[in-house]
């Protein structure tokens, strides 16, 4: 694979911090100078994600330079794939950012989806969202799956996402879940660049419950940061209820703040959340050299 033997001379040592938030949880290095290609890190991604063989996470959060932000934010998915943004991940990279002095604690950094800005305060992050028009954004359909039909709503929070209310969705099988998750997740008829799939239930005036079948994981997680944004804003619009809504996800809560303008056409949005740095440390040389020998 091109690239790789190079990104492989001297030592081979390649540091890493991991964060989680609400268990999203991702491996996050730095490529200030450009010396891994894009070829090496998706191929790395494959290795290090793996649970049990390797390090374990969602995904890798890469840090690069950036000519109009503090940084730029690269996601790469644990199946490989390069994603254009993700919320939890976004607050994880502000996390690193401000602890490693990249950025003050108020940020904003680039991304395939457009600008984020950030502000950190202590294991606190809270992203803006940018502004949503409901009227225009938010679009509704029906699909059927193993002969029953589910209405849903669909946005683009940076990446697709498709909202389905459905009760006891945090005690539902696992198995149900990717089932569902999974085929409407390839229904690109629908959702022509595939989409993530979140399946809430309403547990009070400003509170959900929201689990996330992942594109690019493609599995559920344990929490979803433009999942929990959506899923919030779908609730607000559709079923009235009041801000900031409270979202608990498998691993925790996220609190997504919502705010018409006064004409009430545009939705200005905000994420808040947890996050933890779990570890720092070295890719061991032995997945070193699996890479660079594939």
């Amino acid at each position: 694979m091109c690239g790789i033997h190079e990104n492989l001379k001297g030592e081979g040592k390649m540091k890493f911090t991991k964060i989680q938030g609400n268990g999203n949880d991702f491996i996050v290095m730095e490529n200030m100078e450009g010396q891994f290609s894009s070829d090496f890190l998706s191929s790395l991604v494959l290795k290090v994600c793996k649970r049990r063989y390797s390090i374990g996470a969602d995904g890798i959060l890469v840090m690069e330079s950036s000519d109009r932000g503090d940084f730029k934010m690269r996601l790469f998915n644990s199946d490989g794939s390069e994603g254009e943004m993700c919320g939890n991940g976004a607050r994880c990279i502000a996390r690193y950012a401000f602890e490693k002095g990249k950025a003050a604690a108020s940020m904003s950094f680039e991304t395939l989806a457009g600008d984020i800005y950030a502000l950190v305060e202590g294991r606190q992050v809270k992203l803006d969202m940018g502004c949503v028009k409901p009227e225009v954004d938010i679009s509704e359909g029906c699909l059927e799956f193993q002969g029953q039909e589910f209405g849903y709503f669909f946005l683009q929070l940076g990446v697709p996402h498709c909202v389905i209310f459905l009760p006891g969705a945090m005690n539902a099988s696992r198995e149900h879940l990717v089932a569902l998750g999974r085929s409407v997740r390839n229904r690109l008829d629908l959702f022509p660049h595939g989409t993530n799939v979140n399946f809430v239930e309403i547990t009070g005036d400003n509170s959900i419950n929201a689990v996330t079948y992942e594109r690019g994981v493609e599995d559920l997680t344990e929490s979803c940061g433009t999942g929990s944004t959506a899923s919030a804003m779908v609730s607000f619009f559709q079923k009235g209820l009041s801000t900031p809504v409270q979202v608990t996800n498998p691993g925790g809560v996220n609190t997504v703040h919502l705010e018409m303008d006064e004409d009430r056409q545009y939705c200005e949005t905000a994420l808040e959340g947890f996050t933890t740095i779990v570890a720092s440390g070295q890719v061991g040389e032995d997945i070193m050299k699996d890479i660079g020998t594939e």
